[in-house]
């Protein structure tokens, strides 16, 4: 498995995604986010969901679904995928998405299969920064997908000071 330690540049004509989820201590804020970018590391826009309590590793499975589901509605046909569970890039990888009871890596998988290019990595959790404070900082009491264009302006200065992952 590979694992990214800095920004890698991305070849031409790639995006990259980065996704996460959290749930929150006392479980009232259960949430996943995701970030794209373009190949010289610009925002490209971002998407944020509440979800219903689950275990993490179904959230942050959903996280990466609904990210490949606005990529290719987006029409991004080649994508690189950066995500901080491990398990869960090691089961995309492997292929046993395909086979697993949770629904979200079967879709994955089939999402994965369709004509396009894909990479998916995992990264260190301090390399996921951009996506990994979007998921703590937005508290948001309203289900249903929201896909942004453009940041918002607490979080271009927070993310301007970052170093990109």
């Amino acid at each position: 498995m590979a694992l990214a330690t800095c920004w890698s540049p991305l070849d031409h004509g790639w995006i990259k995604m980065n996704s996460d989820g959290a749930v929150s201590m006392n479980y009232d804020n259960t949430s996943i986010r995701g970030l794209f970018r373009d190949v010289n590391g610009h925002w490209l826009s971002r998407y944020s969901l509440k979800v219903s309590n689950e275990m993490i590793f179904g959230i942050e499975a959903r996280a990466i679904l609904e990210g490949l589901h606005i990529a290719w509605e987006k029409g991004y046909r080649q994508l690189e995928i950066k995500c901080d569970n491990a398990l869960l890039v090691e089961s995309v990888l492997t292929g046993s998405a395909a086979n697993c009871n949770l629904v979200e890596l079967r879709l994955i998988n089939v999402y994965l299969k369709r004509n396009w290019k894909t990479r998916i990595h995992h990264i260190r959790r301090s390399q996921n920064m951009a996506v990994d404070q979007m998921v703590k900082c937005t508290y948001d009491n309203q289900f249903g997908l929201k896909h942004y264009e453009d940041p918002q302006f607490w979080f271009k200065i927070f993310y301007n000071k970052m170093v990109i992952s």
